[in-house]
């Protein structure tokens, strides 16, 4: 017995530590990400910025494939295989014919359909690059393949970490590289475009060859050539792990659903309200989307570290226990999500400056602010009902919070231009946490947030944003209108807003002895001090 719970243990030590392993790569990858693309919209310029954004969804739909979706069914049905009456081999190759399936059909759409598709976007200049785009699907398949068979079948978490920091290393370096060669010699948009593209491209070759080092030639000819006369072509198989790899490759990048939209839409849109150069309304819409990202990197780390113990939770019908963790859970992200969206909102025009060199389009970057609220929410909730064995549930509210977006850039873009759209993806995010929410009570997944807890979130929100702009405006009269000084406001602001919000937090008791015990960092720090007292 001892010997069977020794066993149980290491074997869920093992999954946290590899939870931990991925979380901080992608972490490294997401701060990488918004780095480099703050370096390239300063040396694009805002159209280049459009050129590059109206490409990225494309993109970002094959690294959601490759990086997360489908390694982490692979390595689902691999854990799962003698369970299911598989062999390993035999959903190897399934899950390779699968995916070349897949990533065939989405190169060929893309490859050929392009011209009609920057037809309808509003820009035929972009069909080179969406043709360019498409060949990164070539890829994906043994990339995801092997990812999904460190994972499953060795637990082993490492090849992937090293496999995409690798890949976004060798990004960065040649689209900053190619960028800073056009910044000097005067580069049209579109080449900065085809710059970033060709840097997507060519990345993934890196983290092929790190997973086939880590591989090495025997695993990998067992896997891509030799086939054993046991295995028999099995079309249920075939079919759960399309259908399911799909269904984690959207739910992983919630974002890209409102990003396509936008991609798809706006420039029609912008152009029947009349506005001058769509191209450039576009690109300054943008960057709201940039420091999203970057805001929902704590939401993405903390679904991914809690989601192995949630999971563990409904294997053992411990429905208590797991809706304290969901709960908890769910008050961090909207705790962290409503604070760095009020944050940012209150130094939005600071922030715009340091980062992208004016103010242009301030309002719209302020309310786009929001989105990282509502959509670290859906991040969260969608991981809970992923882990309580209800993927289906956030994939379809994720996909009525896309058609809401979609209509109401109908409605709202003619009318307000750019606003309309940002209030357009806050709507449509809203919707989407609240669909999740409502699920999870249905459910019983989720305690109920008494009022008082959300009286005193508000309450610590609102003072750190009054003291964000009591701050602001003192320092702000005194220095000059410059960059640097934009720059000195908004980091110094961001910082003591932050500390303040964490010491509010705190004094307004928002999270109870129990559930500062429960955090993943803090618990230990906390139990300890109770044990003292």
């Amino acid at each position: 017995m001892d010997a069977f719970v020794r066993e149980v243990r290491n074997k869920g030590s093992r999954i946290w530590r590899g939870a931990m392993t991925l979380t901080a790569a992608a972490l490294l990858v997401k701060v990488m990400s918004v780095a480099y693309r703050l370096l390239y919209q300063n040396f694009a310029g805002d159209v280049g910025f459009y050129v590059y954004q109206q490409i990225y969804p494309f993109y970002a739909i094959a690294v959601a494939i490759g990086g997360t979706g489908f390694p982490i069914v692979i390595a689902k049905y691999l854990a799962e295989s003698e369970a299911g009456g598989w062999r390993k081999q035999q959903i190897l190759h399934h899950a390779l014919i699968a995916l070349l399936i897949l990533c065939s059909l989405l190169f060929f759409l893309l490859f050929f359909v392009a011209g009609p598709l920057t037809k309808a976007m509003g820009d035929k200049s972009l069909e080179p690059l969406i043709r360019f785009t498409s060949t990164v699907y070539l890829f994906v398949p043994l990339i995801a393949v092997l990812r999904g068979y460190f994972q499953g079948r060795h637990e082993n978490m490492l090849p992937t970490a090293v496999s995409q920091i690798s890949e976004q290393m060798v990004r960065v370096l040649l689209i900053i590289g190619l960028s800073w060669y056009l910044f000097l010699h005067h580069g049209t948009p579109y080449q900065f475009g085809l710059a970033a593209t060709a840097g997507s491209v060519i990345a993934p070759v890196s983290a092929l060859v790190i997973l086939m080092c880590f591989a090495g030639t025997r695993p990998l000819s067992r896997l891509v050539i030799r086939r054993s006369t046991r295995e028999t072509f099995d079309g249920k198989l075939l079919r759960e792990i399309l259908e399911t790899g799909c269904l984690f490759s959207i739910l992983a990048m919630p974002l890209i659903a409102f990003q396509l939209a936008d991609a798809l839409t706006l420039i029609p849109l912008l152009g029947e309200a009349g506005v001058p150069d769509p191209r450039v309304a576009k690109g300054v819409y943008d960057r709201g989307y940039l420091l999203t990202q970057f805001g929902l990197i704590a939401a993405a780390s903390l679904t991914a570290t809690m989601i192995p113990g949630l999971a563990r939770l409904t294997a053992l019908k411990s429905r208590k226990e797991m809706q304290r963790q969901a709960g908890l859970a769910l008050r961090l992200s909207l705790a962290f999500g409503l604070a760095a969206a009020a944050g940012l909102a209150s130094l939005g025009k600071e922030v715009n400056i340091m980062l992208f060199r004016n103010a242009e389009g301030t309002p719209t970057f302020m309310l786009i602010a929001f989105v990282m609220m509502t959509l670290s929410v859906v991040l969260t909730s969608s991981g809970i009902l992923e882990a309580s064995g209800r993927p289906w549930l956030p994939f379809w509210h994720l996909l009525t919070g896309a058609i809401v977006k979609c209509g109401s850039n109908l409605l709202l873009v003619p009318l307000f231009s750019v606003s309309g759209a940002a209030v357009a993806t806050l709507l449509a995010t809203a919707l989407t946490a609240w669909l999740n929410i409502w699920a999870l009570r249905r459910f019983a997944l989720l305690d109920n947030l008494p009022v008082t807890r959300l009286a005193r979130l508000v309450g610590a929100v609102f003072i750190m944003v009054l003291t964000v702009w009591l701050w602001k405006s003192g320092i702000g009269g005194l220095m000059p209108q410059t960059r640097g000084s934009a720059a000195v406001v908004a980091v110094s602001g961001s910082i003591a807003g932050g500390l303040l919000f964490l010491v509010l937090l705190l004094l307004f008791r928002y999270f109870s002895p129990t559930d500062l015990i429960r955090l993943p960092l803090a618990g230990k720090h906390f139990q300890n001090r109770r044990k003292h007292c």
